[in-house]
């Protein structure tokens, strides 16, 4: 018989579990039944447009603990409601997400590893007319942006049975090396892509070119959680909805990102020295009040929007929607400053080489990196920072060489990641935009920004470098200087 309900489809689920042996409340959980962890994990994404609460996926498993993995499972009835999906991809617009398997299952997957609490989780999606016409799509899910998941060909929910069969099944779920440069190839794609739309908005708004890249990177700045460094919350990231286009001093669009800004930095220790010379490239933000006016939407943000904005929110809007939103699925190599601030030069100054500005492409970056053989012990310099491109790809070679020897999210490898980033990674910028860049390039990786100094490498103290005892110099000079 065809089934009528919904909870035919759960029942199946729950048989299935039945004769893998396992047992409720034990082995799996309904819904709201989760840990306080998954819950607080969960948080806003509920699939109604008000999100007020947290999801409630149909069946969720946390007791692989050797992973730290976690399972959700969202059940739909009839098989047309396994997935929706385009030539592009499985869709996230609401209704989609609202109605399919699949869809709300990597929705909720997605929505955990953007809290923060989780780096992977595996979304299962199941839609199903009867017992004879049932199907099991499983996803590997990687990040919080639209691209990080990978479909296994997992048809069935019997590798759940023990941890065992969950540690075979992962093993083959994870991205090869060979899906990893395909996904930084596609990532790096993408970016370009925004990166020339949003060039293009910027342009029409007469914002000028030496300005753009220090919008992208102040306004990254001004959607992060303003944590302190105990790790308390202190103050939600700006989102385009606080942007209301008020011309009252304070309360303009572009002073609350700066004062957000401002705010950050000081939370996470950030001295003051660096701070000042922060905030005096990100004051551009704030420096022309008409760009806080209420106007018309750009086309490239008009979807977006509900009525007219000023500049600053069009500007904000776009950065939020396409980059801040997908930062976790670019890629860990990418040099995001670099790509866009390359981008920017390409379109508004030329190549930059009559400024003295050529970024290192970041696929440039980790092959040095790679061939000097950065490891965790490793102490390295860039005397010629730039966007901090050299320094992040030997970050994330030193922060994989840790979590291969002490193992990932153990207590030795993140007391040992947190040590490297403070200490083992020397930088030196002598361009006031380009050292705001690399300095927020490297918070915005993890902060290992604690060793980034503005200034000319020449007149450094010679105790600088004699303290600093470097075993690795990776270096792109600016070869248009004497």
């Amino acid at each position: 018989m065809d089934w009528k309900l919904e909870s035919d489809v759960n029942d199946w689920v729950k048989e299935q579990f039945y004769k893998l042996g396992l047992k409720k409340r034990r082995d799996y959980n309904e819904e709201s039944a989760m840990s306080d962890y998954m819950k607080e994990a969960l948080k806003g994404a509920a699939k109604t447009k008000t999100k007020t609460n947290f999801g409630k996926p149909d069946f969720h498993i946390e007791k692989y603990r050797k992973r730290k993995v976690p399972v959700v499972i969202e059940d739909k009835l009839k098989l047309s409601k396994l997935v929706a999906e385009t030539k592009d991809g499985v869709k996230f617009d609401e209704n989609s997400i609202r109605a399919n398997a699949v869809n709300g299952a990597i929705y909720y997957a997605r929505r955990m590893i953007d809290s923060g609490s989780y780096q992977e989780v595996i979304a299962i999606g199941v839609a199903g007319d009867n017992e004879e016409n049932v199907k099991v799509s499983v996803y590997y899910v990687f990040g919080s942006a639209f691209n990080a998941y990978k479909i296994t060909d997992v048809k069935t929910l019997d590798f759940l049975e023990n941890e065992q069969t969950f540690e075979e099944f992962y093993k083959e779920a994870t991205l090869t090396d060979e899906e990893k440069h395909q996904i930084l190839i596609d990532s790096q794609a993408k970016l370009q892509s925004y990166a020339k739309k949003l060039n293009r908005l910027m342009h029409n708004h007469n914002i000028t070119a030496p300005q753009r890249v220090l919008y992208v990177s102040g306004m990254l700045l001004a959607m992060q959680d303003i944590i302190d460094e105990n790790g308390e919350q202190l103050d939600d990231g700006l989102v385009p909805d606080d942007l209301k286009g008020r011309q009252i001093t304070n309360k303009r669009d572009g002073e609350k990102i700066v004062n957000h800004i401002s705010n950050f930095l000081k939370a996470r220790g950030i001295e003051e020295e660096k701070r000042k010379l922060m905030l005096a490239s990100f004051s551009e933000i704030s420096k022309d009040s008409q760009r806080d006016e209420i106007t018309e939407n750009d086309k490239e943000v008009a979807k977006f929007l509900n009525g007219n904005s000023s500049v600053n929110k069009q500007i904000f809007t776009f950065i939020y929607e396409y980059i801040f939103k997908q930062i976790d699925g670019l890629g860990g190599h990418i040099d995001i400053m670099g790509e866009m601030y390359s981008e920017f030069l390409k379109y508004a100054l030329g190549d930059g080489k009559e400024i003295g500005i050529v970024l290192t492409p970041p696929y440039v970056t980790k092959m040095m990196a790679q061939i000097l053989g950065i490891h965790k012990d490793s102490r390295v310099m860039d005397l010629a920072t730039g966007s901090a491109g050299f320094l992040i790809s030997a970050m994330e070679l030193m922060i994989d060489d840790a979590n291969n020897e002490f193992g990932r999210n153990t207590t030795k490898a993140k007391n040992k990641i947190a040590y490297l980033k403070k200490n083992n990674l020397l930088g030196i910028e002598l361009n006031a935009e380009m050292y705001t860049l690399a300095t927020t390039n490297m918070i915005l990786r993890g902060d290992g920004s604690s060793r980034i100094e503005k200034g000319s490498a020449f007149n450094r103290p010679e105790s600088l470098f004699t303290n600093f005892k470097a075993n690795r110099i990776l270096l792109n000079p600016p070869f248009s200087y004497e």
